[in-house]
This record gives C-alpha cells, sequence and structure tokens, in this order.
C-alpha cells in the first residue's frame, strides 16, 4: 500500500497556525509577513516531498512521480495569491481584514481645541488620514474644529482609540507641530481626521498625510504638502508652494505671489494667476490648464516637455490635443502624440510632435522664428499679409502649398514636395512633415489648404 505524502496535511497545519497567531495576537503584522514570506511555503513544501521520496526510495517503496493534479493547482493559487499579495504591499498597501471597511461600525468625535502661536513661523500638520481645510484670519491663535471619525467592534474599543489619539500641538522653536498621532491606533481600527484650522496668515504651511484632500487659502507665506493620495486646492497664497503626491484627482493653485513646483502623479492639474516660475513634473492623465503665468513655465513627463518664457494667455493640453494662445518666447514643446494649435506666440518656436497635425497662427508681427517638425501629420501655418520671413517647408511624403505665389518656390520629387523662396526680411521658418501635407497660408485666405494628402 502506498504511503499518503506529509506535505498537506503539514502545510494545513502551518497556515492554520498561521490564523491563530493572528487571533491571539492582532498586533503582529501576519499578513505583511505572508506577502514578503510566502515563497518559504513552496520551499517546505518542497523539502518535505524530496524527504518523503527519499524515505521511501530507502526502503524500496513505490513512490508516485511528480506532483497530483490537486497539488499543481494548489501551487498555482497559492503563487497567484502571494504574487498579488507582494505587489500590493509594495505599492503601500496594509493587509488587515478585521481594518476594512465592511466590517465594523463607525463612531464619531468632535475636535475643538485653539493655541497662542507665539513665536512660531511654520505650522506643520501631520494628519496620516482625513480632509485638512486651512484659512488664514486675522487672530494670533490657531484654531482647531473638525470630526474624528473611528471605525471599530464596539463603542469602548472606539472611545479607547479616541483618547489615545488626541491632537496635540507641540512647540519645536520656530515651527508649531500640529499631529494627530493616528499612529497610536490599534491595526484592527481605522481612524480618520477632518479638521478646519484658523491660522493667523503671516505663518508658512507645512502638511504631510497618507490620504485626505487639502484646501488652503488666504495666507501670506508658503505652503508645501506631500501626500501619498490627495486632492489640493490653494488660493491667494503669498509665498511659494510646492506640492509633492503619488496620486491625486485634482491640483488647482490659483492667485500665488510666489513660484509653484508640483511633482508626482495624478489626473487634472489647474494652475492660474502665477507670479512666480511654475515647475510641473510627473505623470497627469487628465486635463492640464494654465492661465496667466508671469514668469517661465516649464512641464516635464515622460512624453512631453514644454517650456515658455511667459504666459498671459492660456494653455490647454490632454492626452490628444494642446491648444495655446498669447504665448511669450522663448517656446520650446516636444510631444509624443497630439494635434497642435498655437495662436499668438512671440520671440521663438521650436515644435516637435511624433503623431498629430500643426496649426500655427503667429498674428502679430514681427514674426518669430519657428520650427516645426513632424513625424505624420499635416503641417498649417497662417501668417499675416505683410508677413517678412524666410521658408524652407517640406513634406517627405506629401503636398506642399501656398498663398503667396511664385516667390516660394515648389519643388516637387516622386511623393515629396517642398516650398523654399524669401518674403522680404524676416527671420527663417523651418517646417518638416515625414508623412502629411504642408501649407503657408494669409490670414483670411479661403482655399482648402489645411487637408492633408498622403
Amino acid at each position: 500500500m502506498r504511503r499518503r505524502s506529509l506535505a498537506g496535511p503539514v502545510l494545513l497545519i502551518l497556515v492554520g497556525g498561521v490564523f491563530l497567531l493572528y487571533n491571539l495576537r492582532p498586533q503582529i503584522p501576519v499578513f505583511e509577513l505572508f506577502s514578503v514570506y510566502w515563497p518559504f511555503l513552496l520551499i517546505a513544501w518542497g523539502l518535505l516531498r524530496l524527504a518523503e521520496v527519499l524515505v521511501s526510495a530507502a526502503r524500496s517503496e513505490p513512490q508516485r512521480a511528480g506532483l497530483s493534479g490537486g497539488e499543481v493547482a494548489l501551487v498555482v493559487i497559492l503563487c497567484l495569491v502571494g504574487s498579488g499579495m507582494f505587489a500590493a504591499h509594495r505599492h503601500g498597501f496594509r493587509f488587515n481584514v478585521r481594518s476594512l471597511e465592511v466590517f465594523g461600525e463607525q463612531y464619531e468625535y468632535p475636535i475643538s481645541d485653539q493655541k497662542a502661536l507665539g513665536t512660531a513661523k511654520r505650522i506643520v500638520f501631520e494628519n496620516a488620514r482625513g480632509n485638512l481645510r486651512i484659512t488664514g484670519g486675522d487672530a494670533p491663535d490657531i484654531k482647531v474644529t473638525g470630526r474624528k471619525s473611528i471605525r471599530a467592534f464596539s463603542k469602548g474599543d472606539a472611545d479607547r482609540a479616541s483618547q489615545n489619539t488626541p491632537l496635540e500641538f507641540i512647540d519645536q522653536g520656530d515651527q508649531l507641530l500640529v499631529r494627530t498621532n493616528q499612529d497610536r491606533v490599534a491595526s484592527n481600527q481605522r481612524i480618520s481626521e477632518d479638521l478646519e484650522v484658523v491660522v493667523p496668515r503671516g505663518v508658512g504651511i507645512t502638511a504631510n498625510a497618507s490620504s485626505g484632500d487639502f484646501d488652503v487659502s488666504d495666507l501670506d507665506q508658503g505652503v508645501e504638502i506631500s501626500a501619498d493620495r490627495a486632492d489640493v486646492r490653494l488660493n491667494r497664497i503669498g509665498g511659494a508652494v510646492r506640492v509633492e503626491l503619488r496620486h491625486s484627482d485634482i491640483i488647482r493653485v490659483m492667485d500665488v505671489k510666489g513660484s509653484v513646483d508640483v511633482q508626482g502623479r495624478g489626473t487634472d492639474v489647474d494652475l492660474e494667476n502665477i507670479a512666480g516660475q511654475v515647475t510641473l513634473n510627473g505623470s497627469y492623465g487628465g486635463s492640464l490648464e494654465f492661465k496667466n503665468l508671469a514668469k517661465p513655465l516649464h512641464f516635464e513627463s515622460q512624453n512631453t516637455d514644454l517650456r515658455v518664457e511667459k504666459l498671459p494667455g492660456e494653455i490647454s493640453m490632454d492626452l490628444g490635443e494642446f491648444t495655446a494662445r498669447n504665448l511669450v518666447g522663448p517656446v520650446r514643446f516636444v510631444t509624443k502624440s497630439r494635434d497642435v494649435k498655437i495662436e499668438d506666440f512671440t520671440e521663438s518656436l521650436e515644435l516637435e510632435t511624433e503623431r498629430g497635425d500643426i496649426d500655427l497662427v503667429p498674428n502679430h508681427l514681427p514674426l518669430p522664428r519657428i520650427t516645426a517638425r513632424s513625424r505624420a501629420g499635416r503641417i498649417d501655418l497662417v501668417l499675416p499679409d505683410k508677413a517678412a520671413f524666410q521658408l524652407e517647408a517640406t513634406a517627405e511624403r506629401g503636398d506642399a502649398m501656398n498663398d503667396f505665389g511664385p516667390v516660394l518656390v515648389k519643388e516637387t520629387d516622386g511623393r515629396s514636395a517642398s516650398l523654399r523662396g524669401k518674403v522680404g526680411q524676416g527671420p527663417s521658418i523651418l517646417l518638416v512633415t515625414e508623412r502629411g501635407s504642408v501649407s503657408v497660408r494669409k490670414a483670411g485666405a479661403s482655399g482648402g489648404t489645411s487637408e492633408a494628402k498622403l
């Protein structure tokens, strides 16, 4: 009679022991440990099977070869679950079944406190989870009101968690630390605090969190915000602004007298009326709006590099389209795949796109220097009637058209067409498209020159 394998019962004992440990000591991060060390189960399983094979061989007992179908299925499931838990753990997800929001009941507690600011020049907020609304006022004190929400299995547990997580004001020289102490709560409970704070206008603000929204307004000094996941709305800020987020749905910054530096990942960004330099770095999958920027703008992502010296007008861009009006150059824009339309730009323009149509309308004289390249897409340039310029335009696989007559010489070579010539004394204009048409038109002129011919 063939002996049964001991691997299955031993693994069953190990798994049962893990759950028993969690029930007896919930503070031990059992699931976090499993997400990292689960491959040891496979190693233990393999060692047990190897030992069984060696013992059976020594006793000349029959032994089945390989794993059974059920064992193979269990190995596959264990690998999928373990790999998924490790990936989630690496991105900051905490595995704690009893802390999930579908368990327990939510209890709420009011928050109300205040403190004289003293000599502090900056207030630092540490509120791991919850929304934070900060407004500048004329009073010399900091006043905090709000609501604390605790999810627990009983009112007694929630009361103890509330007592263990008091709102604290801690003087640190020229800084005042406002701390909610959420790290003191047990791992099987969840706590968040929504705070509304009134502070003196003349202080700077630093806020750190893991999740929650920020709304800050009416301050004379700078604001720094750092969070894993948050929406940010800043309005009427007198100093520099720095925002660093791992993910956001909306970042809206308006009426800032200092510089603005935004780093991270998210969806929508809206920046308006900024007196200082604007730097935006990261990946944003929604709509980006820029209006009335008094100093240089630099936006850089994996697929985009945008530099503008000043922006009295506006820029609107998403994943498929870029439109801009009234830009002060030099302007540089490099992108992967977008349709581009730019009106009223000065100084110089350097534009490059791998795929997308390009429409350029300088409108004002004298013209800026222009370089525009597209690997796939038409280029349409509309110039004032009395514009002066030196043109070199090439459509490597398409047609070339113009409204300025024979002064611009058209040449064709197989499927390629080009325009070259000089109209008065003006800046150089270079237009190149690998697949598409190129056209140079007079403002107000009729005709279908914008139709691509491939």
